[in-house]
């Protein structure tokens, strides 16, 4: 059986369907993704806190060593008292739930209500009063966020009340305190040495 010509020429050979070699192209290593900083460290407040290892140094002197000592038992308290513990966490995480959900939910209900009210009832309903009402059910689910963490009990060993409204009176001032200071933590008075 003889070959067919295709669209009056000759078959193609191999050599020009073959892929081109890797020499014809050179290799670029693959682009690094960009990671902002704060992307690379661990986020604080969630999950146990981590366990540290002291690295040891040798021996310099006896009171230069008790110094670096001091130093480094101080930041690892500070570094406990910057975590919050999971306990508290998960509390946090249930409250912010319900006083966002809540609000939310009831919102996203109120759109059918209205879709009912002016399509099926044939009701003349102000296009301002369904944008008031999502206004205000989607705002109070933001400020539920708020809510939901400083209604909870910080203390870990303490469940709270249902409400968290004595917690929220005892919480407010530290929460406006930190975010006035920009989410530092509190300043700890240095002991001073003799």
């Amino acid at each position: 059986m003889a070959s067919m010509p295709i669209l009056g020429g000759s078959p193609p050979s191999l050599r020009a369907i073959a892929p081109p070699t890797a020499a014809a192209f050179p290799l670029r290593p693959p682009p690094r993704r960009y990671r902002p900083p704060a992307a690379t460290r661990k986020p604080r407040g969630f999950g146990p806190a981590p366990v540290k290892r002291r690295k040891k140094k040798p021996r310099q002197g006896w009171e230069e060593d008790e110094d670096e000592e001091e130093e480094e038992e101080e930041e690892e308290e500070e570094e406990e008292e910057a975590t919050i513990p999971e306990a508290v966490t998960n509390r946090m995480m249930r409250r912010m739930g319900v006083s966002v959900g809540a609000p939310l939910a009831v919102g996203l209900l109120f759109f059918p209500l209205f879709y009912y009210l002016r399509v099926v009832a044939k009701l003349d309903v102000p296009t301002w009063v369904p944008l008031l009402v999502s206004f205000f059910f989607f705002g109070t689910a933001l400020l539920g966020i708020s809510y939901g963490i400083v209604s909870t009990s910080w203390d870990p060993l303490r469940e709270g009340s249902l409400l968290g409204w004595t917690e929220a009176q005892r919480n407010w001032p530290v929460f406006w305190d930190s975010l006035r200071r920009g989410g530092a933590a509190p300043a700890k008075p240095r002991r001073r040495r003799p």
